[in-house]
């Protein structure tokens, strides 16, 4: 298998970077097998590259989840990096002034809410209106291709963890997301998608033979990027998600959660492809900071047949049940943050009234039919 990287030096290619003055939208993660950076292999080939631009966790990955990041510099080639998780979350066209193309490279996670795909949408809003062509070079989706699932955002609702209707496991590769966000925004963009070669749609990020690199502090394995897409619905309530701990999204729990009962009811679910374990943690940061939290670990057993936006539903509806007065929903700057990471506040509402955890279910499967047909013209692989 090829990466998009390992493709960017193909003629048509190559032509547009040659003689111009090169901005770079990447993070670590920009790297290609034998863990070369691409912007080291762009200076290598006499490429002018001006700007480096750095999304959310900043260029170098050490940003905590949410935290602003500043401006930076790389350290190899002393070029200027950018910020693009600032307080306006945007690329500012003044940027852009002595820029002639724009590079995005960044290794996505597959869930709509992981913030580098806003970036990405944004990035193509802003070289479109300023007239700059954008090369994305594309990278495997590690949740693989096939398995679509979750919610998509109601218009309301668009924020950074959901700046698009996508349902929350979208299956597509960034260049495919971009594909589908040029036409379906009807972008005036120049777009050049450096394809992969030998990707499958089937493949999860173990079936490709790529070392991982944690895209994210809290994403150090493959695992974990296959727990996340449901266990971040934590994220919108008072229980741990194992932030400052070594299982984070692995390990989920409160101080006030019996892990045994709470495993029990669980595994109750049936759900395929998880196991969940009695377990107890004691996070460094973040929630419940460093209080002893009872809960339980999340263990895959079949990776192909996990459901991971099922389980997080499950997870919650479980946890209102056996703790109706200790479980809450929190809020971010006046917003329950659930209601950002489902894009919309129905779901919510309705399981507080007592809505079934299948019913939902069944409505974000037929969400998830429709946008599989949605997005066929999109796809590349």
């Amino acid at each position: 298998m090829e990466l998009g990287n390992e493709n960017l030096f193909a003629n048509q290619y190559k032509a547009l970077v040659q003689n111009a003055k090169v901005g770079i939208i990447t993070n670590y993660t920009g790297v290609n097998k034998s863990f070369e950076r691409t912007i080291d292999q762009l200076i290598e080939e006499g490429v002018n590259v001006k700007k480096l631009f750095a999304p959310e966790h900043g260029f170098y990955g050490v940003g905590k989840a949410g935290e602003l990041v500043s401006n930076e510099v790389d350290r190899k080639t002393g070029i200027d990096i950018v910020s693009l998780y600032d307080q306006e979350k945007r690329l500012d066209p003044d940027l852009l002034e002595n820029i002639d193309v724009l590079i995005l490279e960044i290794q996505d996670v597959g869930v709509r809410f992981y913030t580098y795909i806003s970036t990405m949408f944004r990035v193509m809003e802003t070289a479109g209106h300023v007239g700059i062509p954008l090369i994305i070079l594309d990278r495997p989706n590690p949740l693989g291709g096939l398995i679509v699932e979750g919610a998509g955002v109601q218009q309301d609702y668009y924020s950074f963890v959901g700046e698009y209707d996508l349902p929350i496991r979208h299956g597509m590769t960034i260049g495919e997301l971009a594909n589908l966000y040029k036409h379906e925004r009807d972008l005036n963009l120049e777009l050049h998608i450096v394809k992969m070669e030998g990707w499958r749609r089937e493949w999860l990020f173990s079936d490709t033979g790529l070392d991982w690199i944690p895209p994210s502090p809290n994403i150090p394995d493959f695992t974990t990027s296959l727990i996340y897409p449901g266990a971040a619905f934590v994220e919108g309530t008072n229980l741990s998600e194992g932030r400052g701990t070594t299982k984070p999204f692995s390990w989920v729990g409160a101080p006030w959660i019996n892990g045994e009962k709470w495993a029990d009811a669980l595994n109750e679910q049936d759900i395929s492809g998880v196991i969940f374990r009695p377990a107890l943690f004691k996070p460094a940061l973040s929630k419940h900071q460093n209080k002893v939290v009872e809960g339980v670990q999340i263990h895959i057993t079949d990776q192909k047949r996990f459901v991971p936006t099922e389980m997080g539903l499950h997870f919650i509806n479980q946890t209102r049940e056996l703790y109706p007065d200790h479980f809450d929903w929190i809020k971010t700057d006046n917003e329950f943050f659930i209601d950002l990471l489902w894009g919309t506040s129905k779901y919510r509402q309705e399981l507080t009234r007592g809505r079934q955890v299948t019913e939902i279910i069944h409505e974000w499967k037929e969400y998830a039919a429709a946008f599989m047909r949605r997005r066929k013209p999109f796809l590349f692989y």
